[in-house]
């Protein structure tokens, strides 16, 4: 089942995007860093999570061919930060989603992603559900255009020419790409602005995080937070959680069956609290995970499918109207909402843009904006009312059945609970005492009982870099 599958077998880049296509070896260059990355989280799994002997559920599509058929399954949820929702509350939520946040806070109150000066200034969308927004408003303020996007930073980093690294905190594997510099500041232009310059996608010197003293952007190679793809504009994904290196472990992680004490951990919630991967208060990794996992009780391969990405699946439009002299407006058509990258027909959609089309503008007067627009007859103030209409995906893949028999084992994370506020989560570490303000969750009798053996784990081993 395992070895070369064939030399027109190859991991095609997210949402089957062409600018690859124009640069020599790239294509190659990119299955092989997602083949990479799938056999680091694999190897990962077996070292530090699985009981002793057993053998990882996940698999690299490029090498294995599992027995049997296989099956496709599509994991939706909404693209609007659940996590900004269960922390604030629904309105406050839908107004802070259209902020920036600088890499020094999180959106969930736990601290930043890195420390310094820089990163103060340096700044990030707090969308943690695999799909971003840039709001764009005319000089009274009106809503004029809101852009989407599910493009990983890893794409534009491999246009760039840079060096990707491995799925592991501590790995030596590196993955190089020859990269186009020119066409992508061509993409830029076309999409973002054009006065973009070259320099301004760049690290100017080393973007270095003071508190481990680690070098996360070297100087010269592509910044994903440069100004164009943040304060300034949106061309790919920026929150520091939204990375495919991030989904392929995501992925793997969820594979590993858990229990805490004699009782199988199924509870989407409680399922990333005792795995400890990715944010509990998010719509999309507890979905992802316990999609996954059930797959992973009945034995199964698994993996994801090819092109691996995370993607616009669609956008409701029902409800949402524009004014024409009655009291329920008209519904509006979907040339409101134009693909700009990606697949539609596929259901691959990696950018998007919403706006009034010209057929629908007025022959005279005032033009019509988004900010006409009403969803079930309240105006549109902001992005995020959007943003709870569009529906982000993965697709799994699923073969052989009964095919593995693993032994689930103990937890290696736990969530604690807001004492006012019981829909908040903090992820932290097995042994780990709650903070201030907050409680155990998922506490009853018998669950404090992990297996003894996953506390090594927690404390000792190598991080995949989606982890928190």
């Amino acid at each position: 089942m395992s070895g070369d599958l064939g030399a027109g077998r190859r991991y095609d880049p997210p949402g089957r995007l062409p600018d690859f296509k124009h640069i020599e070896g790239q294509s190659q260059q990119w299955s092989h860093a997602v083949s990479g990355w799938f056999d680091e989280c694999i190897a990962y799994q077996e070292a530090h999570n699985l009981h002793p002997g057993d053998k990882c559920q996940y698999y690299n599509w490029l090498t294995t061919s599992p027995p049997g058929p296989d099956m496709a399954q599509t994991i939706v949820w909404n693209a609007l930060p659940n996590t900004l929702v269960r922390r604030f509350g629904q309105a406050k939520a839908v107004e802070l989603a259209d902020r920036m946040f600088p890499l020094t806070e999180r959106a969930d109150g736990a601290g930043g992603y890195f420390t310094g000066k820089v990163w103060e200034r340096t700044f990030y969308r707090p969308h943690d559900e695999y799909c971003e927004w840039r709001v764009i408003r005319n000089s009274s303020g009106k809503i004029t255009k809101i852009v989407f996007t599910s493009e990983p930073p890893e794409y534009w980093q491999a246009l760039h020419g840079d060096t990707l690294p491995g799925a592991n905190e501590d790995s030596t594997a590196k993955y190089p790409f020859r990269g186009d510099r020119a066409l992508m500041l061509e993409l830029y232009r076309t999409y973002v602005d054009k006065n973009v310059q070259l320099k301004d996608l760049q690290a100017q010197q080393d973007l270095i995080d003071e508190a481990t003293k680690r070098v996360v952007i070297p100087a010269g190679a592509y910044n994903p937070w440069n100004k164009w793809n943040t304060t300034h504009g949106a061309m790919h994904l920026c929150q520091p959680d939204n990375t495919l290196v991030a989904e392929i472990a995501l992925g793997a992680d969820a594979t590993v069956l858990r229990r805490r004490g004699d009782r199988p951990v199924e509870n989407p919630d409680e399922l990333v609290c005792c795995s400890r991967y990715g944010g509990p208060m998010r719509n999309s990794d507890p979905t992802i995970g316990a999609s996954v996992n059930s797959l992973a009780r009945m034995g199964c391969w698994i993996t994801l499918r090819n092109p691996v990405g995370l993607y616009i699946h669609h956008i409701d439009l029902a409800g949402i109207t524009r004014p024409d002299g009655t009291s329920h407006g008209r519904p509006i058509t979907p040339e409101y909402f134009r693909v700009e990258r990606g697949s539609l027909t596929e259901q691959l959609i990696a950018r998007a843009v919403f706006e009034v089309p010209p057929s629908e503008q007025p022959a005279s007067g005032e033009p019509l904006t988004v900010s006409d627009l009403r969803i079930a007859g309240v105006p549109i103030e902001y992005g995020a009312q959007l943003a709870g209409r569009i529906t982000v995906a993965l697709t799994g893949v699923a073969a052989g059945p009964g095919s593995f028999r693993n032994t689930p084992v103990g937890c290696v994370g736990r969530c604690c609970q807001g004492q006012e506020n019981p829909m908040f989560l903090r992820l932290v570490s097995r042994d780990a005492a709650c903070p201030d303000g907050t409680r155990p969750a998922f506490d009853y009798p018998g669950a404090e009982n992990a297996a003894p053996e996953a506390r090594l784990v927690a404390d000792t081993a190598p991080r995949l870099r989606h982890r928190a």
